[in-house]
């Protein structure tokens, strides 16, 4: 009697032990396909060394899309090189200067602000296009898994560029 007691015990155990490991796995899963896998990143490069995805992995990135006409990337640029060289944001931030059809403005744009982070050239837009990027300045976060888990529009500030790589975990 006492070994079937302890029978149905461990039964009843293993079946919650699976029950929670199926949700567990569901969330996972789930959240993944939630959370799409970033486009490919352009190879041109404006500022820096050129980067891919696969450098990114392992850690949350944050990335401005910007234009030189765009009167709130001009506002928004002081506090991105603020943020590149700040302990929270040294090596989590890109830049993609997207749609900026004369390139010697977007150099100028580079240069004005002083960027030390690396500044990628979608000039014809199609990498803005593939993130979803509707409006100028929008900053795209990727987390530690290349996942795109947020986007915000307007321009941004050391302090909400720290929230959104926090939340990007």
């Amino acid at each position: 009697m006492l070994a079937r007691t302890l029978q149905h015990r461990y039964a009843l155990r293993g079946a919650i032990f699976a029950l929670i490991v199926a949700v567990v796995a569901f969330g996972v899963l789930s959240n993944a396909s939630h959370h799409p896998i970033a486009p490919q990143l352009p190879r041109a490069v404006l500022r820096g060394e050129p980067l891919t995805l696969a450098a990114l992995r392992g850690r949350s990135v944050a990335i401005a899309f910007v234009a030189s006409w765009c009167p709130g990337c001009r506002t928004e640029a002081p506090a991105l090189e603020r943020f590149a060289v700040s302990p929270a944001g040294r090596g989590r931030l890109l830049a993609i200067d997207s749609s900026d059809p004369i390139r010697r403005d977007a150099h100028a744009f580079v240069s004005r602000y002083h960027w030390t982070f690396t500044v990628l050239d979608d000039a014809n837009g199609a990498t803005g296009d593939a993130y979803g990027v509707e409006h100028l300045p929008t900053t795209v976060i990727l987390n530690a898994d290349g996942r795109i888990v947020a986007r915000d529009s307007g321009p941004q500030t050391v302090a909400s560029l720290e929230r959104a790589l926090r939340g990007a975990g």
